[in-house]
C-alpha cells in the first residue's frame, strides 16, 4: 500500500465511522479491520493523523472517556450499552479496567 492510499483508507475509515454510526463493538471492528488487519486486540486504528477514531465514535454519538490522554481511552454507545477501550491503537470489546481486573479506572500497578 502506498503512502497515498494508507491516508485515503486512513480519512475514509473515519469517514465511514462518522456515516454508518456503528452502535455496536462487532460493527466498529468490521469497519476497521475492512482497512487494516488487527494487531493486538479485535482491530486496530492508530492515531496517525489530526483526526482520531475517538473523534469520529463521538461524532457517531459514542460517550468517549479518556483515561490517560489520546492512546488510552473507552467508549460507551449510549443506546445499546456497548462498550469498547483503545489501547494504543488496538480496539477491545467492553471497558479498560474490566481488561486489567481492578474494577477501577486507573493504571494496572
Amino acid at each position: 500500500m502506498s503512502l497515498a492510499d494508507f491516508w485515503r483508507g486512513y480519512d475514509a475509515t473515519l469517514a465511514r465511522v462518522r456515516l454508518e454510526r456503528p452502535a455496536t463493538t462487532a460493527a466498529v471492528v468490521e469497519i476497521l479491520n475492512a482497512f487494516q488487519p488487527p494487531s493486538a486486540g479485535l482491530a486496530f486504528f492508530g492515531n496517525n493523523a489530526d483526526e482520531h477514531l475517538s473523534d469520529a465514535l463521538a461524532a457517531a454519538g459514542w460517550d468517549v472517556r479518556y483515561i490517560e490522554a489520546d492512546y488510552l481511552w473507552e467508549a460507551r454507545h449510549p443506546a445499546t450499552g456497548a462498550v469498547l477501550h483503545n489501547v494504543e491503537g488496538d480496539v477491545y470489546d467492553g471497558p479498560w479496567a474490566v481488561a486489567y481486573g481492578s474494577g477501577l479506572p486507573a493504571r494496572p500497578r
